[in-house]
């Protein structure tokens, strides 16, 4: 299945963006939940859950949509393991969990957020890894797929970090999305050795430098990607995730993305 995930919109409001990606012809969509950024600020459901939930159930109904996921980003850095940080957080996990068992969508992807330059890079990995141990029990436990998003500029940007997060945590889901890996310059085949962890994917297009171009002008063999995920036993969901922009528009280069996946 592919979906359309809301960031070709994330310059609107949850309703406009809804509203636009309904009238290109989409139907099943990745939902963002990205604290302070958009559709959904987990802070705010975790506080005001029965209105956010009422009004996204009356927006899905209104423009005949279904969320299938989530990308998600909690208020708390995941290397913040301060005890009030890390209730912050697993609150956020919690409400997030039961908005998506509500809607019943069976997967999210998780921002890693940012790096802390003031921090030791290795024990801030540990730290980072040590909250995404609770992170994952908890969507376990509502029968979620969490995958972390290898995200430039966070802590698991690198290929070495990714190794040491599956050391650490074996079974560990990664949300697999070339274009971080094409945008710093590393070879989509380093990547083959965590696809077997592969519980969602995303994809754009992108090149040495740029997080997204349009499709066609960057690097990314999406006929590769898709062939070498199937080999490694991948058979979930496809986001198409071009962000919003004053260039070009994001939503078309989805619907170009789609029926290329389709073609």
């Amino acid at each position: 299945m592919i979906l359309c995930s809301s960031s070709v919109r994330s310059t609107l409001p949850f309703e406009d963006a809804m509203r636009d990606i309904s009238a290109a012809g989409f139907k099943d969509i990745d939902l963002l939940a990205i604290n302070t950024w958009c559709h959904i600020n987990p802070s705010v459901l975790a506080e005001s859950y029965d209105a956010t939930l009422k009004n996204a159930e009356t927006i899905f109904s209104k423009y005949g949509l279904t969320m299938r996921a989530m990308n998600v980003g909690f208020s708390r850095q995941l290397h913040d393991r301060r005890p009030e940080s890390i209730r912050q957080n697993m609150k956020e996990c919690e409400a997030i969990c039961r908005f998506m068992n509500y809607f019943g969508a069976g997967v999210a992807a998780l921002q890693p957020l940012q790096k802390d330059p003031s921090r030791d890079p290795a024990e801030a990995l540990d730290d980072c890894i040590e909250s995404l141990k609770g992170y994952y029990d908890c969507m376990s436990d509502h029968d979620i797929k969490l995958g972390l998003e290898l995200h430039v500029n966070s802590p698991f940007e690198s290929l070495s970090a990714t190794r040491y997060l599956l050391e650490k945590i074996p079974t560990a889901g990664i949300a697999y999305d070339p274009s971080h890996l094409a945008m710093q310059g590393v070879g989509l085949e380093d990547s083959e050795f965590f696809m077997k962890n592969c519980v969602h994917a995303h994809l754009r297009d992108s090149g040495s430098g740029e997080m997204q171009t349009q499709i066609g002008k960057g690097v990314v063999d999406f006929n590769w990607v898709t062939a070498k995920l199937a080999e490694n036993g991948y058979t979930g969901m496809y986001a198409i995730e071009y962000l919003d922009n004053n260039k070009w528009d994001a939503l078309a280069e989805a619907l170009k993305q789609y029926d290329m996946l389709n073609g």
